[in-house]
C-alpha cells in the first residue's frame, strides 16, 4: 500500500485547548490522516473509541482528571499511541507501554514528522499483513454449523445482532457468530464502512444517503452522527459534481 492509498484514523486527547487546536492544525498538512475528533477528557474519548475504528491517538501524559499513562494501559493493541508532553522524564515509561513515539511540547514540525514516518511504515506493513491474510474477493462464513463461501460483491450490508451478525447478501441471509468490529476488521477497508452501531455497508452497493439516512438495497438505515463524516468523506470521493 502507498501513501496515497493511506488512511490512518485518529484523535487527539489534550486538555489545553491552545496546545489541542494547534497540534490538530500541524495534522491537517498530511492527506493521509483523517481526524476523527479531539478531546480535553478521557470520558469524551471513550465514547468514540467505543463507535470508531480508530488507529491512532495523540495522548497528553499530564490531563486533569487521569493521567495519560494510566487511560494508554485501557487503549487496545489496535489502536497507537503518540504520547505528547512537556515534561521529558515521562519517556521510558512511554515506551514501556509499547508507545508509537513521544513529543515534547512544543511540538516541533521536523520531529513531528519523524514520528507520523513511524506511524506510516507501522500502518503500511499492517495493511500488507492484512491484505496477504485476506482474500481478494470472498470470504467464508460460519453459519448454521456450515462454512460457506461468500463473495465481497454479493455482500449488501451487515447487521449487528449482540454477538452475532446477520451478512445480508442479494440471495440469502447468513447468521455468523461474531461482532460488527470483528467482521468488518475482515473485510476490505476501501470497500465496507459503518455507518452506525449496527450496521456496515457495502460502498457499492449505497442507492442513496441524506443527511439521516443510507439505503441499500431497497432497505434504509440511520446516519449515525459519529460516522456520517467518514462515510461521506469516502463517498466523495468518487463523487462527480456538475
Amino acid at each position: 500500500m502507498n501513501i496515497e492509498q493511506l488512511s490512518i484514523k485518529y484523535i487527539v486527547i489534550e486538555d489545553e485547548p491552545f496546545a489541542r487546536r494547534g497540534l490538530v492544525q500541524l495534522l491537517k498538512n498530511y492527506n493521509f490522516l483523517d481526524c476523527m475528533g479531539m478531546y480535553s477528557n478521557t470520558d469524551d474519548a471513550r465514547m468514540i473509541m467505543e463507535t470508531q475504528d480508530l488507529d491512532l491517538i495523540f495522548l497528553d501524559i499530564h490531563l486533569a482528571e487521569e493521567s495519560g499513562l494510566e487511560f494508554a494501559k485501557q487503549i487496545p493493541p489496535s489502536i497507537q499511541v503518540i504520547f505528547t508532553t512537556a515534561y521529558p522524564n515521562y519517556a521510558l515509561e512511554s515506551y514501556d507501554l509499547n508507545a508509537l513515539d513521544y513529543l515534547l511540547k512544543p511540538i516541533a514540525e521536523d520531529r513531528l514528522k519523524k514520528a507520523l514516518d513511524k506511524a506510516i511504515s507501522y500502518f503500511q506493513n499492517k495493511a500488507y499483513d492484512k491484505q496477504a491474510l485476506q482474500p481478494t474477493d470472498h470470504i467464508f462464513v460460519k453459519s448454521d454449523r456450515k462454512l460457506f463461501r461468500l463473495a465481497l460483491d454479493e455482500i449488501q450490508y451487515i447487521e449487528a445482532m449482540k454477538d452475532y451478525v446477520m451478512i445480508h447478501s442479494k440471495d440469502k441471509k447468513l447468521m455468523v457468530a461474531m461482532n460488527i468490529k470483528t467482521i468488518l476488521n475482515k473485510l476490505p477497508s476501501m470497500d465496507f464502512v459503518r455507518v452506525n452501531k449496527s450496521f456496515v455497508v457495502n460502498l457499492k452497493k449505497i442507492e442513496s444517503v441524506d443527511n439521516h439516512w443510507v439505503t441499500v438495497a431497497g432497505f434504509e438505515m440511520p446516519l449515525g452522527a459519529n460516522f456520517k463524516e467518514n462515510l461521506l468523506m469516502r463517498i466523495d470521493k468518487q463523487t462527480i459534481n456538475r
